[in-house]
């Protein structure tokens, strides 16, 4: 049949990557493939992977992130076995993005806004500064923490904001 490739688990990942260069595929892939158990990743691991914008970035880099394997090793492997490592890591990452945007979702008031409060995101490095200075540890040290420790921090903080800002509301709204 015209436009079908098979792929069997002797087909390596290279040769995948290059019989599929610029097509979307993964979609397609998702029903035959078991995903794997992934362990729990550091803060560190999650932020490199949010990284992935390519196929090939989506098929190697959970391989080298938290499997340090190198790619020329992952090439040569079971496309099957690759795949369904890596559409497991990919999944998590999103799951996580997902996560992170319905709890941390906030609409600011317009005097927030006059105040600044949208040029307050600093990104992923606001966020290990604040962890590291609550813990007292480097920087470095908080990229080793495991992420769902630093997702609860972050909540912790978040709604605490949350609840501080509906007291002082409740505060002057009586005065």
């Amino acid at each position: 049949m015209k436009g079908r490739i098979n792929i069997t688990v002797k087909t390596t990942t290279r040769d995948v990557l290059t019989l599929l260069t610029d097509v979307d595929f993964l979609d397609r892939l998702e029903a035959g493939i078991k995903p794997v158990e992934l362990k729990e990743i550091t803060y560190g691991q999650r932020l490199e992977l949010s990284g992935m914008k390519t196929v090939r970035d989506m098929i190697l880099m959970p391989w080298k992130v938290l499997k340090d394997i190198p790619e020329e090793k992952v090439l040569r492997m079971s496309f099957f076995q690759v795949f369904a490592f890596s559409y497991s890591v990919v999944k998590e990452i999103k799951r996580m993005a997902e996560r992170d945007e319905r709890t941390f979702t906030y609409t600011p008031t317009p005097e927030e806004v006059q105040a600044g409060y949208l040029s307050l995101n600093h990104g992923a490095f606001g966020t290990v500064d604040r962890i590291a200075q609550r813990l007292g540890m480097s920087h470095e040290a908080v990229f080793e923490l495991p992420e769902k420790r630093v997702y609860a921090m972050l909540k912790i903080d978040y709604d605490t904001s949350n609840y501080q800002r509906k007291l002082n509301n409740i505060i002057t709204k009586k005065q």
